[in-house]
Parts: structure tokens; sequence; C-alpha cells
């Protein structure tokens, strides 16, 4: 069977184009929440479950894209069976600059480490023919087959029927290309597959590559591998059930088993181009992470902070809480399944969350809202805490915005730096549970908090205020109460009614040793502050 020769004149030089933008973000976090009856109630809780220390995607971020314009023919054989009979044209230029460096930059607040990785990244990508939007040259045989092939996809398959136009136009090209130079290769090693004597891997190798670098890396991101692996399926199957079209007589087996040659090739390259494209992307946002994470903790919650929550996919406006601890894990591969199975108990949840390392540390960062189910940070930690080991996991406030989220970072690595004073500690601890050590380390947050919440609400606007004076007698006086009600020369009573008006409007309880250190922390440093 002979095919007719199309000459087709491709004319067209289509340039893409990426940007990356950047949002500003300003958020107020509140600065304090009220302490009220029930806060003493989730304390004792607390308390009587303490258990002892133990050891132990987003924004597109384009890959470079490349213009080309030079002009490459060549001849075929027209009256080969298998021929593509035609003349192509592939045009070809000099790459244009790298935008993904520029991008860095931009986002990172010029970070060179970061913007040279990225760089190097984006040299892997870089396309090695131009992006091509119009369908290749097939013998008419096998174009009616493939036209055929996409008709049946379109009723059988949902998510290629659900494509827009321009995408699934520009995946039929794809794999249109495939099958193109299928046909190229199979005319060149016809002769060596119908030798029984030849074996596969003396076989010249197809060339795969181009068949994925027709469409922009983007590409990878809207069609899955899996998607992929089943148009290539479909493909192959159509091909082989009409294979009796299109091939020379008595060679209907070799040319089908050029095609599973041919198709295991395909799914080689596809799979390494998805992984590639998902390390990229991967190595990119855990860079990302690690940065927004280190620049909260920092106490910086400037507009490129913002900039690097959006391209994460945060959303402007978002509630969170941050965890401090030691994921169980004995090294870099078990270390990065304890982040994967952390991410997936959180999106379990309806949350989102950000990872990274910090001195032994791993710090987490998540938005229990993220979703639609409301979920609270008492219901992601009973998921996360068998994730860690022995040691303290500690839990920052829920706050909200950039301000709260710098905040409870902190809150939450200073309150695992506080944890080896404390002889017996609660899992998980709270950053509140640890407030008088924090403020020895140096705590900024925990003086203000033990100032404006304990020492002020006690003191009002008067120095002299019963409340504040009662308890400092008491705490001073070893906690008696006689000798506290003759020094300020009132009944016991009223040193029992005081005492108990101050664990009201504080919430702490100075009748409990641990609460009595906490409340006179407080009044030393309100002393002092007030100085």
């Amino acid at each position: 069977m002979k095919f007719s020769v199309l000459h087709p004149h491709r004319h067209d030089d289509p340039k893409d184009h990426a940007e990356v933008g950047h949002t500003e973000k300003q958020a107020d976090t509140v600065p304090r929440p009220e302490r009220q009856a029930e806060r003493q109630a989730d304390r004792q809780t607390s308390r009587d479950s303490a258990q002892p220390t133990g050891g132990s995607a987003q924004s597109d971020r384009g890959p470079a894209q490349s213009d080309r314009t030079a002009a490459q023919s060549a001849g075929r054989d027209s009256t080969d069976p298998v021929s593509r009979g035609s003349d192509r044209v592939i045009a070809q230029s000099a790459d244009s600059p790298d935008r993904v460096a520029s991008a860095v930059r931009q986002v990172t607040d010029d970070e060179p480490d970061v913007a040279r990785e990225a760089q190097a990244l984006a040299e892997r990508f870089r396309l090695r023919k131009p992006r091509i939007t119009e369908h290749p040259d097939l013998p008419p045989v096998i174009h009616q087959i493939i036209v055929e092939a996409q008709e049946r996809m379109n009723t059988e398959m949902r998510w290629y029927h659900d494509l827009m136009p321009d995408d699934k136009n520009q995946l039929n090209i794809v794999a249109e290309t495939a099958v193109a130079n299928f046909v190229d290769w199979y005319r060149e090693v016809k002769d060596a597959i119908a030798d029984p004597a030849t074996a596969a891997p003396d076989l010249p190798s197809p060339r795969t590559d181009e068949i994925f670098f027709v469409a922009p890396l983007e590409f990878t991101k809207s069609i899955s591998l899996n998607q992929v692996v089943e148009l290539t399926r479909f493909i192959v199957d159509s091909m082989e059930a009409n294979v009796s079209r299109f091939a020379e007589p008595g060679q209907e087996q070799a040319t089908r088993n050029a095609m599973m040659y041919y198709s295991r090739e395909v799914a080689f390259s596809a799979a390494n181009v998805y992984a590639s494209s998902a390390q990229a992307r991967g190595d990119w946002d855990a860079r990302l992470e690690a940065l927004t994470i280190a620049d909260l903790l920092d106490g910086t919650a400037s507009h490129q902070v913002a900039s690097r929550l959006n391209l994460l996919g945060w959303r402007s406006e978002f509630a969170c809480f941050a965890i401090a601890g030691t994921l169980a894990h004995t090294g870099d591969i078990s270390l990065s399944m304890a982040h994967r199975h952390v991410r997936e108990a959180v999106r379990t949840l309806g949350g989102e969350c950000l990872i990274s390392e910090h001195d032994d540390l791993t710090v987490l960062l998540i938005d229990p809202r993220h979703g639609d189910r409301g979920m609270e940070p008492d219901d992601f930690m009973q998921a996360l805490l068998p994730l860690f080991d022995d040691s303290a996991v500690c839990v920052g406030p829920l706050k909200d915005n950039l301000s709260g989220a710098s905040y409870t970072i902190r809150a939450a690595v200073n309150s695992r730096r506080a944890a080896k004073c404390l002889a017996t500690v609660p899992r998980p601890m709270r950053a509140d549970d640890v407030l008088p050590e924090r403020a020895l380390l140096g705590d900024d947050d925990a003086r203000r908090e033990l100032y404006e919440n304990v020492y002020q609400v006690l003191r009002g606007d008067d120095d002299r205020n019963p409340l504040l004076l009662t308890l400092s007698t008491f705490l001073r006086s070893g906690n008696a109460l006689d000798v506290t009600a003759r020094e300020l020369n009132v009944h016991p009573n009223t040193v029992r009614y005081r005492l108990k008006r101050s664990v009201e409007v504080t919430g702490w309880d100075p009748m409990d040793p641990r609460e009595a250190y906490v409340l006179l922390t407080a009044i030393k440093i309100g002393l002092m502050l007030d100085e």
C-alpha cells in the first residue's frame, strides 16, 4: 500500500510569555486572648495528661522559554509504506534570556544562592525544540486512524472531553508528534526489526524527548502523568488494531513489535520529563518554605514574605498556628517520608502547611481553616503527635495573618528551648505553659504577654490596686493566708476573696505552685517595666 505525500508549510513562530507577580499583603493580629474561667479548666486537663520527657502549590514559575528561527528539511521516501513523505520545517533560534533567575531574585529579595540554584534548574528544562502549533504531517491512512482514535477518546475519556479546545489541540499535537516520530523511526529500522537475529537493545534508539518539548513545561502541571500514559495506551491500541491498514504485507507482527518497543521508550521519556518537572517544583517550593519560615522566625513580615506565601498557595487572610518538634526519622529518606506524612495528615483535615528544618527542629506553620471544614488546632495535634519522637512537641497560639504567623512560630520555637527547664513536660506543650522560662530566655513576646495579660490586668489604673497588692504579698509570704492578712491588716476571708478574684481576671491560680511562679514572674516584670 502506498501513501500520498503532504508538504506542509509552517510560517508561524509563536512566543510564550510568563510573568511572576507579587501581591502585597498587610495583616494585623489580635495581640492577646482574654483568659476566662474555662482557661483554668483547660489547664487542669493539661496537667492531668502531662507526660515526662523522653529522649529522641501557587504560582506558575515558568521555565526558561526559547524562541528559535532556523529551517531544516529532510526528504522522505514517498514509496515507503510507512513513510511520512513530507519535508519538515522546524523553527529554531537563540535562547531568550532566562526569566526564572530574575523571578527568583524578585521573590526572594536578592538571595544569590537561590538565584543560582534556580538558574541551574532552568538549564535542565531549556527547550531543545520550539513550541509547535501546527499538526505534523502524517500519511493519510495513519492520519485517519488518529482522527478516529481522538473521536473515541472524546467519548470514552471524561478528562479528555472536558479539556478546553486549545488544551485539547495542544495535547493532540503531542500525540500526533509521537506517531509521526514513530513513522520516521520505523522507516529507518524496519529492516533490522524484520531480522530475527537483531535484539531490541541493538536497535537505534528512537528520539522521544522532543515529543514532550512540543508543548511548554506548564503542560506537565495541567495534564497528569497518568493521563499521558492513558493517552499513549489508547493511541497504541488504536494503531495496533489497525496495523493491517498501513503495514507492508507480511510485516504486521514486526510492525506491532516496533510499536511496543517505541511506546515503551515514550513511557520512559514521559516519566523522566514529569519527574524532572516535579523535582524542580518541589525544590523550588521547599526553598521558598524554608526562606519564609526563617524570615517569620526572625520577625520579618514584609511584602516579600507575603509574596512567597502567595506563591505557595496561601490566602491573603488566614489563621495559623505553629508546631516545633523533632519528627521520628533515622535519615534523609525517612525525613522526606515524614514530611510527606505530615502534609497528608494536614490536608486530610482540610488544612495547609509549610514545613522547614531549623536547627535540628522541624517547624510547621499550619492554616487549620484552609478548606471548608473549619478544624481546630487540637484536631491537627491529635493526628500529628504520633509522627514526632518522644521529645517535647511545642505548639504556638492560634493567630491571624502574617504578623500572627511570625508570633506563633517564635513562640513555638522558644517554647521548645524552654522545655528543658520543666520537670514534667505536657504533650503537646502550649507556648503559654512556659511563659516565665521564655521571658528568661529573652523572648520579648513572652515578657509582653506577662506584662499585659497578667500585671496590667491586676494593676488596672491604680498602682495600689488591692488585687495586685494582696497577690504580691501572698506570693512573697510563701503563700500563707494568715501572714498576708496580718501584713495587710485585713481579715483572712478578704485575702481569700481577692485571691479568687485574681484567678478570675488572670486565669492563673496562685494556690498552684507552677502558676504561682508565672504570677510572680509577671509581677516582677511589671514592676521593672513600670519604672
